[in-house]
C-alpha cells in the first residue's frame, strides 16, 4: 500500500509486484490499484518505467489503463481500479539494483504532459512515483 495524488483526478493506492529479482530477458508483472478521485475528460496513459541510477530506461510499457480496455474517461468517481502491466526487462540489461517509476500522462497534448504528483497540502512534489527497487541477476 502506498497513498500518491496526481493532481486532483486520481490517486495510486498501492501495487502489487510479483517478484523484485528477476533476470534480463524476463518480464516484471506489476498491478497498480487506482483510484479516480473525480470523472475525467481526459483519456490519461499510465507509464511504467525501469530505471538505473542515471535515469536510463531498461524496461517500460505505456498503456490506457486495463491493457488499453479501460480509458479514465470511463471512470467514476471514487472507484478503484486494479490495472496490470507485463514490463519486460531489455536483455543487455547489466546486473545491479534499478528503480520503478510509474506516473500518468496525456498522449493528445505536444509533449505528453505529466500529471503532477501532489503532497498532503496540495502542492506539486513530483511528476512521477518511484514504487520500489528491482534487482536484476547476473
Amino acid at each position: 500500500p502506498l497513498t500518491a495524488h496526481f493532481g486532483e483526478v486520481v490517486s495510486l493506492l498501492g501495487y502489487d509486484l510479483e517478484t523484485d529479482e528477476i533476470a534480463p530477458g524476463d518480464a516484471l508483472h506489476l498491478t497498480l490499484y487506482w483510484q479516480a478521485q473525480q470523472g475525467m475528460d481526459v483519456s490519461y496513459t499510465v507509464f511504467v518505467h525501469l530505471l538505473d541510477a542515471q535515469n536510463h530506461i531498461w524496461g517500460q510499457r505505456d498503456s490506457v489503463p486495463d491493457r488499453g480496455q479501460y480509458p479514465t474517461t470511463g471512470w467514476l468517481a471514487g472507484e478503484v481500479v486494479a490495472d496490470e502491466y507485463k514490463i519486460l526487462v531489455d536483455p543487455a540489461t547489466p546486473s545491479g539494483d534499478y528503480l520503478l517509476e510509474v506516473g500518468l500522462y496525456d498522449a493528445a497534448q505536444p509533449g505528453y504532459p505529466r500529471l503532477p504528483v501532489l503532497d498532503e497540502q496540495g502542492q506539486i512534489i513530483a511528476d512521477r512515483v518511484l514504487l520500489r527497487e528491482v534487482k536484476i541477476k547476473p
